[in-house]
């Protein structure tokens, strides 16, 4: 498919999300690219790019959106745990080394080994704040770097 026309990245002060940036979110959350999101709710791949470098809303939903998901998959380890617990339990008591390092790999080989919860601030006002203030901070550090 060729490239769509620029859009209008709508990153003004504005903190609510059109129905395109909802779906952007759900499919940037669910591991889509960039480039896949911006061809699916029909924009261009930068309009989606500005979306998440200068539209906090968009930024602060698409944080929250992560952290549903996290807490999703989350809860379903969790219920997987009287399974997995009785499997290694039995396991252990044959050859416990085996069961061990087959768990570490299949938690490896689906990218969960040493994964943090996703953060980032999921109020768009928050954000914006925060993003303020380091910039503050940089021009402070800046202006004493060049004294």
């Amino acid at each position: 498919m060729g490239r769509r026309g620029t859009t209008n990245p709508d990153t003004g002060s504005t903190m609510e999300l059109t129905p395109q940036q909802e779906a952007a979110v759900d499919l940037l959350a669910a591991g889509n690219t960039v480039t896949q999101v911006a061809e699916s709710v029909g924009v261009a791949r930068q309009t989606v790019s500005e979306w998440l470098n200068r539209h906090h809303g968009f930024r602060a939903a698409l944080n929250g959106r992560r952290q549903e998901i996290w807490g999703q998959l989350t809860d379903q380890l969790r219920a997987l745990l009287p399974k997995a617990l009785d499997a290694l339990g039995r396991s252990l008591d044959e050859d416990g080394r085996i069961a061990q390092d087959a768990a570490v790999q299949v938690l490896k080989a689906c990218g969960m080994w040493g994964l943090e919860r996703p953060m980032g601030f999921t109020n768009a006002e928050d954000l914006k704040i925060a993003e303020q203030e380091e910039d503050g901070d940089r021009r402070r550090r800046m202006m004493f770097a060049a004294m």
